[in-house]
């Protein structure tokens, strides 16, 4: 499994600097990934209609944007069927394309087909790359978020984990490209919060995890060093 360095931090760290920017794409719909992808980058180089099932590693496309090179990774990595080594193996493909690390992970959900378990889904990726990754992610949906309901569950998983990622999502919006430049803001903001110039993923398999930090991944929860004393 995955153990995590955090990046460059610095207490002198004022402004970071995204004239490079890495943005890794997670999301259960291929052509959703790709659509938002082309619109990030300002034309379009993924094909959007191309089946995504038998993918298992990155796409990578870069391009300049506003004075600002930007490569998009697009790794499938949520879809149902792959098993978790093919998960694993899709992360450190990945983690070794964006190295020394991304800036930001953008989680593209469709609101009408997320579910609890699709919540832990994501949870337990994001944490193979790093147990930070959560901070430095920002949600896009492709429909509009209902209010939390206090009668029923459904439509409350995309409200918890819009709020494990700092609270704020984005509308995906083909006509307007207003939420592709706030992209690039809240990367902004995460990253002097942080106080990194990037997030650093070193993917190397844990041997020492045992089977409750197995669950605990699984599950979403971190496993941290520290966290594994309360684990038992």
């Amino acid at each position: 499994m995955a153990t995590v360095a955090a990046g460059r931090r610095s207490p002198l760290f004022d402004r970071p600097d995204m004239s490079d920017l890495r943005i890794v794409l997670i999301g259960k719909n291929g052509s959703e990934n790709r659509r938002v992808a082309n619109t990030i980058l300002g034309r379009a180089v993924f094909d959007s209609e191309a089946p995504s099932h038998s993918q298992q590693h990155s796409d990578r496309i870069s391009g300049e944007l506003e004075g600002r090179y930007i490569t998009v990774f697009n790794p499938h990595l949520l879809q149902p069927n792959f098993p978790q080594g093919v998960i694993i193996d899709g992360v450190r493909d990945c983690v070794s394309h964006s190295d020394p690390g991304p800036h930001v992970f953008v989680l593209v959900l469709q609101n009408n087909n997320f579910n609890e378990n699709d919540r832990h889904r994501v949870k337990y990726v994001l944490n193979l790359f790093s147990y930070q990754a959560l901070k430095h992610t920002i949600v896009l949906t492709t429909d509009d978020v209902p209010r939390r309901s206090i009668f029923t569950s459904r439509n409350n998983s995309i409200h918890d984990l819009i709020k494990e990622c700092g609270g704020g999502h984005l509308k995906f919006n083909t006509v307007s490209t207003g939420w592709r430049f706030e992209i690039f803001r809240r990367t902004e903001e995460i990253l002097k919060k942080e106080r990194i110039e990037f997030l650093i993923c070193d993917n190397n398999e844990d041997e020492d995890e045992t089977q409750v930090d197995e669950d605990l991944r699984r599950s979403g929860a971190s496993v941290r060093e520290k966290d594994k004393k309360r684990a038992f």
